[in-house]
C-alpha cells in the first residue's frame, strides 16, 4: 500500500523536478495519455497534478476549466491546487495506491466555480519505483458515470505515465552521474598543473564536456581596470596564448565585462545582436548565444571566462548551474597558480638579491680597503714620518712648535676620513637623533650641490622616535634612492619628503632626472630598487615607482609603524 510520507513527497517532486529541460516533454506525454483517456471514457475533461513538496499537497499542472465551462486557475500556487471535490478522491488513491472515483460530485458543497460542473471523477495515482506517489492523473464528467471495469483502464493509464516519467528519471540520473564524473575528472585535471597558463587551456577543455559551446575564452585581471585573455578556443583547438599574443581590454570600454567582475555574479545574454552595450570582439555569424562566469582566487575576482554559441536562447539554467560549479573548480586551482607563481618569483628574486648582496658586500669591502689604504694608510705614514723628524728635531734642539702644528692637522684629517667612513656605513646621528636628522645630514651631502638642488621636508617628526628597525630601513631606502640620483638621474632637481601619518610612516623621493625604463627596472642590473622594496615589504610595507624614459622618477614607500622603540 502506498504511503504518501514526507520522504515520498520529495523524491516524487524530486525524481520530476531532475529531468531539467526534459520536464516540458514529459508533461507533454503525460498529458497525451489523459487526453486520450478522455477519448476511451468520453469524459469531459481531465488533469495532471504533480505530488509537491508541502507534504502531500497536489498542485494541479494540467488542467482545462474551460471544458468544464469554469473559470481559468490562478498563477498562484495556493488556487493551482485540487479542488475540494477531487481532494477526498486523490486521498483514497494516494493510500490505496489504486483508482477511486465518485458519481456523487455534485451534491457536496462548492467550495470554486470547479466543482460546480463536476458530476463524477475518477483519480489514479501515477507509482514510481517502491510505491512512491509522483503524481495523479484524473478524468471528469464521465457519462453514466465510473464503474469498478473503469479502474483497470485508469491502472493502465496511470502506469504508462509512470513509465514515461521512469525513463525520464533515468535519463536525468544518468545525466547527473555523467556529470558528477565529469567535475570528478575536472578537479583531478585541474589540480594536476601549477603553471596557470595549463589550469586555463584545461579549464576550457573541460569544461566542453558538460556544457557545449562553439568559442570560448578566459580573461584575467592584470591590473585594477584591465583584463587580458588568456586562453581561447578557435572553433578547433584551445590555444594558451603567450604574452605577446594576448589581447588587452580596458574595462571602461567592455560594460558587459565591467558588470561581471564588479558583481562577480555570471550573466548570460541570449541574443548579443540585441544588447547596446556589447563592445567584445565577436564573430555575430557564428557567437550569438554568450555567458560569462567569474572566477574567484584568495576571495576576489581575479577574471572571468566566457562561453558562446551560434543558436540564440542556447544557455539555459542547467548550463549556468554547470559552468558555475566548473568555476568553483577552476578558481581553486587558479588561485594555487597563483600563490605558486608569486612563490616562485619571490624565490628567484631572493635569489638573484643574494648573489647580488655578495656582489655589494664584496664592493663595499674593497672600496673600504681602498679608502682605508690611499686615505689613513697614507695618512697615517705620514704622521709617523713626521714624528721621526720632530724626534731628531728635539734632540738637535730645534723648535718643533710648526712640526707639531702640521701632524696636528695630519691626525685630523685621519679622524675626518674615518669619521666619513664611520658615516657611510651607517650614521651615527641615525643612533643618537633619529631619522629626521640622519636624512637631513645626508641629503646634504650625498649630491653635489652645483649640479643638483636637494629640497628636504620632514612632517611630523621633530620629537619622535620611530622603531629602530623602521628607521634603520627608512634611511636605507632614502639614502639608495638619492644614491641613484647622485649617479644616474642627471637631475636638476631632487625633493625627499617623510611624513609621519598615524600608524605609518611615507617617503617621497622625486626628481625630474632622465628617467628609466620601469618594465626593465626589476632585472638583476637594478639591484638597489630590488633591496629597497625588499626592505620595505619585510616590514609589511609597500614600494612603487613610476617613471619613464626622459620623464623624471617618483619613488613612494609606506611603512607600518608598529610599537614604540624599544631602546629609547
Amino acid at each position: 500500500m502506498a504511503q504518501t510520507s514526507k520522504a515520498t513527497v520529495v523524491a516524487g517532486a524530486g525524481a520530476f523536478s531532475k529531468s531539467g529541460s526534459n520536464r516540458h516533454d514529459v508533461l507533454e506525454a503525460v498529458t497525451l495519455i489523459v487526453r486520450h483517456g478522455e477519448t476511451l471514457f468520453g469524459a469531459e475533461s481531465g488533469f495532471v497534478a504533480w505530488n509537491t513538496a508541502r507534504a502531500g499537497r497536489f498542485e494541479l499542472t494540467v488542467f482545462d476549466p474551460a471544458r468544464l465551462d469554469a473559470e481559468q486557475l490562478s498563477d498562484e500556487p495556493l488556487q493551482r491546487s485540487l479542488p475540494a471535490p477531487l481532494r477526498p478522491l486523490a486521498k483514497r488513491a494516494t493510500t490505496s495506491g489504486r483508482p477511486a472515483f465518485s458519481n456523487g460530485l455534485e451534491g457536496r458543497q462548492a467550495e470554486s466555480t470547479h466543482s460546480q460542473r463536476m458530476r463524477n471523477a475518477l483519480v489514479a495515482p501515477i507509482l514510481l519505483r517502491e510505491g512512491e506517489v509522483a503524481g495523479l492523473i484524473g478524468l471528469i464528467n464521465k457519462p453514466g458515470g465510473f464503474s469498478p471495469v473503469d479502474r483497470r483502464l485508469a491502472t493502465a493509464l496511470a502506469r504508462l505515465a509512470a513509465a514515461t516519467m521512469a525513463i525520464n528519471l533515468d535519463a536525468a540520473e544518468s545525466r547527473s552521474s555523467f556529470v558528477d564524473d565529469a567535475l570528478r575528472e575536472a578537479t583531478a585535471a585541474l589540480t594536476r598543473s601549477l603553471d596557470r597558463e595549463t589550469v586555463l587551456a584545461t579549464l576550457l577543455d573541460r569544461l566542453g564536456h558538460i556544457v557545449p559551446y562553439d568559442r570560448a575564452c578566459v580573461m584575467l585581471l592584470e591590473e585594477a581596470r584591465r583584463v587580458s585573455v588568456r586562453a581561447v578556443f578557435d572553433g578547433s583547438h584551445i590555444q594558451r596564448l603567450q604574452p605577446e599574443a594576448r589581447t588587452e581590454l580596458d574595462l571602461a570600454e567592455h560594460p558587459v565585462v565591467d558588470h561581471i567582475l564588479n558583481s562577480g555574479a555570471p550573466l548570460v545574454i541570449p541574443d548579443l545582436r540585441e544588447r547596446a552595450d556589447w563592445t567584445l570582439p565577436t564573430d555575430p555569424t557564428i557567437e550569438v548565444a554568450w555567458m560569462g562566469v567569474p572566477l574567484f582566487a584568495r576571495g576576489s575576482v581575479a577574471g572571468l571566462f566566457s562561453l558562446s554559441k551560434g543558436e540564440p536562447g542556447y544557455f539555459n539554467d542547467e548550463h549556468l548551474k554547470l559552468a558555475e560549479a566548473m568555476s568553483s573548480q577552476a578558481s581553486v586551482a587558479v588561485e594555487n597558480a597563483i600563490l605558486y607563481e608569486q612563490m616562485r618569483a619571490s624565490t628567484l628574486r631572493m635569489q638573484n638579491l643574494s648573489r647580488r648582496l655578495v656582489d655589494v658586500q664584496e664592493t663595499e669591502r674593497r672600496e673600504i680597503a681602498r679608502e682605508l689604504h690611499d686615505e689613513a694608510g697614507q695618512a697615517l705614514v705620514s704622521l709617523r714620518f713626521g714624528l721621526r723628524l720632530m724626534e731628531r728635531e728635539v734632540e738637535e734642539g730645534a723648535n718643533v712648535r710648526e712640526r707639531v702644528a702640521e701632524l696636528v692637522k695630519k691626525t685630523d684629517l685621519v679622524i675626518e676620513s674615518l669619521h666619513r667612513l664611520a658615516a657611510d656605513l651607517r650614521p651615527i646621528s641615525l643612533d643618537h637623533v633619529g631619522l629626521d636628522a640622519a636624512l637631513r645630514q645626508n641629503a646634504a651631502t650625498v649630491i653635489p650641490s652645483s649640479t643638483t638642488t636637494v629640497r628636504y621636508k620632514a612632517r611630523g617628526l621633530t620629537g619622535q622616535r620611530l622603531p629602530a628597525e623602521v628607521e634603520t630601513a627608512v634611511f636605507r631606502i632614502a639614502q639608495e634612492a638619492m644614491t641613484n640620483v647622485a649617479r644616474h638621474a642627471d637631475a636638476s632637481n631632487l625633493d625627499l619628503l617623510v611624513e609621519h601619518l598615524g600608524d605609518r610612516i611615507q617617503v617621497v623621493i622625486e626628481d625630474d632626472g632622465v628617467g628609466f625604463d620601469a618594465g626593465r627596472g626589476w632585472d638583476g642590473d637594478h639591484i638597489g630598487l630590488i633591496g629597497m622594496r625588499e626592505r620595505a615589504e619585510s616590514l609589511g610595507g609597500t614600494f612603487t615607482i613610476e617613471t619613464a624614459i626622459g620623464k623624471g622618477t617618483t619613488i613612494v614607500v609606506e611603512v607600518p609603524i608598529g610599537g614604540s622603540n624599544p631602546d629609547c
